[in-house]
């Protein structure tokens, strides 16, 4: 780590060194939490599923977080040309293998997503469960980095874990510091609102709804939400 803060970049690698990160490639390798993205790695997400049926007009999309490529290989079954990004190089081997079984073409890529130069331009982007594991510093690089890649009027979509479910951490940012906090943060829907309307416009913010079959549903302690670029 530099010794000295000269610029913004600074400040956030001297935050980012403060932090631990989960050992994802333990977790895709070991498979012994009981997570929905591991037990049905081949379904996509309802509200995925949702969107896509009522706008059909998208052409390209980047998922950020993508796991085993549930949802990027849905979206490239769509005819859309998908690019999906994963921190785990294990995910993205297993993603790998997996779209080749269902002979579709992704550009998977194994990197940290807010720290990726991506000179394209995307119709959409998809987050099903990266967001609620950034750091809150680095929340503001990944906001930045979506009103960069999205066309306007493109559209981010967003899975995240809901306060008030037991299922994460519910301490503000300053908590999350001092804590050295490691896991999940869950949101409210009105920090959800403060994080994103200052770039995006809300469409939906909701619960995950029950009975779309061949998808992963009825997670009610998951907010689903879909922004628009504005």
């Amino acid at each position: 780590m530099k010794p000295f803060i000269n610029n913004y970049e600074d400040i956030m690698e001297l935050l980012d060194s403060q932090i631990e990160g989960l050992p994802w490639n333990t977790l895709y390798t070991e498979r012994n939490k009981p997570a929905p993205f591991l037990l049905q790695n081949d379904l996509p997400d309802e509200n995925l599923v949702e969107f896509l049926e009522t706008k059909p007009h998208i052409e390209s999309a980047i998922e950020f977080g993508c796991g085993e490529g549930r949802n990027s290989i849905y979206m490239a079954k769509q005819g859309i040309a998908v690019t999906a990004i994963d921190i785990s190089d294990v995910a993205i081997s297993n993603a790998k293998e997996n779209a080749a079984n269902k002979e579709v073409q992704i550009d998977f890529q194994c990197k940290e997503a807010f720290k990726t130069d991506i000179k394209m331009k995307f119709d959409f982007a998809y987050d099903s469960g990266m967001f609620h594991h950034l750091a809150p510093h680095r929340r503001i690089t990944y906001i930045n980095l979506l009103k960069t890649i999205l066309n306007d009027n493109g559209y981010f979509g967003l899975v995240c874990f809901a306060w008030g479910e037991n299922v994460a951490g519910e301490i503000d940012d300053w908590e999350f510091y001092q804590q050295k906090w490691r896991g999940e943060i869950a949101f409210t829907k009105e920090r959800l609102i403060d994080l994103f309307t200052p770039n995006f416009e809300i469409i939906e913010i909701r619960k995950y709804k029950s009975g779309i079959p061949n998808t992963i549903q009825g997670l009610d302690f998951l907010w689903t939400c879909l922004f628009r670029n504005n």
